[in-house]
């Protein structure tokens, strides 16, 4: 793990735990605000405690609460950048795992599926890891039937 990765995880962390303890510390304040509001008798004696405990509580609740939506926002964006990557990495590496590789001949070859076989460019196999070439002879001697979608006859069957 990279040095810049670690201090960006460290600074989310820290993020979390700080807006958690700044939510708290909020409605800290609107409780004692309420508190201290309660123990005078005098209506205009309560408002200063109602108006500096909301205010105070309130902006620490915000801020608290724009900090983890800003984390979580971070998190997201950070899986996505991670399942892009992935994506490109596989689409450029053809789609094909390590040590595969893919004919470079496709004529006469069929992709066998569970109960049927299909031409290499039909769309039900299209974009599938696990492809197995096979002539359409050896698809008929394990009693594959012919995808009726794309119907792959050895007439039919070009390459790509």
């Amino acid at each position: 793990m990279s040095p810049d990765l670690r201090r960006a995880r460290s600074i989310a962390r820290f993020g979390g735990g700080l807006s958690v303890v700044l939510i708290a510390l909020g409605l800290l304040a609107v409780g004692l605000g309420w508190n201290g509001a309660a123990g005078t008798p005098v209506l205009a004696a309560q408002f200063p405690y109602f108006i500096s405990g909301a205010i105070l509580g309130l902006s620490l609740i915000v801020v608290g609460s724009s900090l983890m939506i800003v984390k979580a926002h971070r998190e997201d964006r950070a899986l996505l950048e991670r399942k892009l990557d992935e994506l490109i990495d596989t689409v450029a590496g053809g789609g094909l795992r390590a040590g595969e590789r893919a004919p470079e001949d496709l004529t006469g070859l069929v992709i066998a599926g569970s109960a049927s076989y299909h031409a290499p460019g039909c769309r039900l196999v299209d974009g599938r890891e696990d492809m197995q070439f096979l002539t359409a002879d050896e698809a008929k001697a394990r009693f594959l039937a012919p995808c009726r979608i794309c119907q792959p006859e050895p007439s039919n069957i070009t390459t790509f």
